[in-house]
């Protein structure tokens, strides 16, 4: 008898980011990988990165994956730039959107 693995199981690792303020206006630098542990090939569903302010303020950006299909035990690295919020990066989480 044996439990069934799920098709696809994706998890997220490694999230770093970094503000480079070295231009005219400041980036946010996210990076991370996205993996599928389930045992099947399975496409990728779209990142949500969140970014809360020091004020407390929320945004969100969606980072597609262009309907990458991942093979089981294979990584996706990312890498986003984005607008460093006005008051400053008090976090930074990553989720899969949907």
């Amino acid at each position: 008898w044996k439990a069934a693995q799920p098709a696809a199981v994706f998890s997220i690792s490694d999230i770093t980011s970094r503000i480079d303020a070295s231009g005219l206006k400041p980036v946010l630098f996210v990076d991370g990988e996205a993996a599928n542990d389930g045992a099947q090939a399975a496409q990728m569903p779209p990142l949500e990165i969140r970014v809360t302010g020091n004020d407390s303020q929320v945004t969100r950006y969606t980072l597609g994956t262009s309907g990458r299909s991942l093979a089981p035990g294979e990584r996706f690295g990312f890498s986003s730039r984005l607008d460093v919020p006005r008051n400053g990066v008090k976090a930074v989480a990553v989720n899969f959107a949907g």
